[in-house]
């Protein structure tokens, strides 16, 4: 299941939508578990494997990738890559129909990837973890973890520290207090606007940056207006504007002339999970089917209509341009026409915890959930 081993330090609503989908796991292990024992006649106690910390072992590989737990999907370029439970990442070369797992030099939960370009893309997730490929998904490198982060994010600001630059402080504080219990705070989310300049963001105010493709990484939470610390849940760009959601109703929206992140309320008190948009509409959405719209790049925010009950965990525009998807943890999915601003629903098959979408050419949906990848139509 999906662990969140920082609990142990405190909790925050902004973590809701993690709970909800690692409540859909234990109960997905659990299943399968129970499957699995009936199957080989199992009884009495079941042997469990000695401990292997995931950032020391690579991803397990599997027979197939259907029934394996999905938490995002993505395109790079003709391909679709996809990312999951306990290191894994699977590739398709026809849209979906087939996929194939490949090899990742960590056992960790992976949560997001970005994809700037067809061939290079990074993924993150549990214990810090920052992956990269430069062959559209077939390889991937570690560029970050959680060990490596406790020691160079800390650097970089007792480096400004010393500089004599004594407003780092708190920045350093809280970075100090993220490690204080090991490695294995998560980045929830990445983004890459090109091959060089990224960002990826996480709980307790976490965001990390980079200038040259993820060679070297820096803290930013000086860049971002963000006293208490909330939660950052996810980054999201559209051109050369850059948004990252957060908890509180939160969105931060970068400030081109100071280069900082400012604070925008929109009205809503819960958490965003994520964003999307088009030329038309930025979006924000959260528990119990909330969305939120901006039809100015994020400067207001209005609450859109739902007919969407769960936690919405992932959207994505249709490259018709005036539809977008959405998908949520209690296995619904609904289609939002931008033209006439209503919704209709998509029946699914079989439905599950709902983890990412991603529009496909001929119009039909890929589908990321805890029971791995699905393909539905969206007719």
């Amino acid at each position: 299941m999906l662990h969140i081993k920082y609990y142990r330090r405190r909790v925050r609503a902004g973590l809701a939508l993690i709970a909800v989908i690692a409540a859909g796991s234990a109960a997905h292990a659990h299943e399968q578990g129970s499957q699995a024992q009936q199957s080989a006649g199992v009884v009495g106690r079941v042997a469990k494997d000695p401990f292997v910390d995931p950032l020391d072992a690579p991803a397990v590989m599997h027979p197939q990738v259907a029934g394996r737990p999905l938490m995002a999907v993505a395109r790079a370029g003709a391909r679709i890559v996809a990312v999951g439970m306990r290191g894994l990442i699977a590739v398709s070369g026809d849209e979906g129909k087939t996929w194939s797992q490949v090899g990742v030099p960590v056992r960790s939960d992976l949560l997001a990837l970005s994809f700037p370009t067809p061939q290079e893309g990074w993924a993150v997730g549990h214990d810090g973890v920052v992956l990269h490929t430069v062959d559209g998904g077939d390889s991937w490198t570690r560029q970050l973890d959680g060990r490596m982060a406790a020691t160079t994010l800390v650097a970089y600001y007792k480096q400004q520290i010393a500089g004599g630059n004594a407003a780092m402080q708190p920045f350093l504080d809280q970075l100090t207090l993220n490690y204080k219990q090991g490695p294995s705070l998560p980045l929830l989310s990445v983004g890459f606007r090109d091959a060089r300049h990224g960002i990826a963001v996480g709980p307790f105010g976490m965001a990390i940056a980079t200038d040259d493709g993820g060679k070297t990484w820096r803290p930013i939470l000086d860049r971002i207006d963000n006293p208490d610390f909330l939660h950052l849940n996810a980054v999201y760009g559209q051109g050369n504007d850059v948004y990252l959601a957060a908890e509180k109703g939160t969105i931060f929206r970068l400030d081109p002339v100071s280069g900082k992140f400012l604070a925008v309320k929109t009205g809503y008190a819960g958490s965003f999970f994520g964003m999307t948009g088009d030329e038309r509409a930025l979006y924000a959405f959260g528990l119990r089917g909330t969305i939120y719209r901006s039809l100015d790049r994020g400067v207001t925010w209005a609450p859109t209509p739902s007919p969407l009950h769960g936690a919405v965990t992932s959207a994505m525009p249709f490259e018709s341009g005036h539809e977008v998807i959405f998908v949520t943890a209690g296995g619904e999915a609904a289609v939002y026409d931008e033209r006439v601003e209503s919704f209709r629903r998509v029946t699914l098959r079989h439905p599950s915890v709902l983890t990412g979408v991603l529009p496909l050419k001929d119009g039909g949906l890929a589908i990321a959930s805890l029971n791995g990848p699905a393909t539905v139509s969206t007719r």
